[in-house]
């Protein structure tokens, strides 16, 4: 029953999802997203966000699809001083390394916004509204266990209306 579920009977646990590094570059990145992607019984499925991992083993982000777009607009504005005046590089940020945008530049830290795995799934669809975010990393404590995305939420109130 609806009310009874809780994260933990939604979410994707931390093994089925994606995970990157946050200095791999965001063109690596969206390829790892890209292939996440699969088409079943004419329908695709597939994540719209990515774990992210220092070199040490420790989560410390995730990487959406917003983040993406973050990226494509730093781009573009690198793109623009480029082609314009060099003097205009000198307001470039700081965290180009050559001309490369990396993961960590772009993702959304792990402690933002989570959800524990012991929390009502209405909790969850309340996080997901007032953070604005799609993906909700699941916690234990504070262990990272899995995420819920807002399709996780969506069939299990489609199960509750049914």
């Amino acid at each position: 029953m609806y009310s009874n579920k809780k994260v933990r009977d939604i979410m994707v646990p931390i093994g089925e999802y994606p995970v990157i590094y946050e200095d791999t570059p965001v063109s690596e990145a969206v390829g790892i997203m890209r292939d996440s992607f699969h088409r079943k019984d004419g329908t695709w499925y597939g994540f719209q966000s990515v774990l992210v991992m220092n070199r040490k083993g420790k989560l410390v982000g995730l990487l959406t699809l917003r983040g993406f777009l973050k990226a494509f607009k730093i781009q573009a504005v690198l793109e623009h001083l480029l082609k314009g005046d060099p003097e205009g590089l000198i307001f470039m940020p700081p965290f180009y390394n050559g001309l490369e945008i990396l993961t960590r530049d772009i993702m959304r830290p792990l402690n933002l916004i989570t959800v524990q795995a012991d929390s009502s799934i209405f909790q969850a669809m309340v996080t997901v509204v007032e953070g604005k975010v799609n993906s909700l990393p699941v916690m234990s404590g504070r262990d990272l266990v899995g995420v819920v995305r807002t399709i996780d939420l969506f069939w299990a109130v489609g199960e509750f209306l049914d």
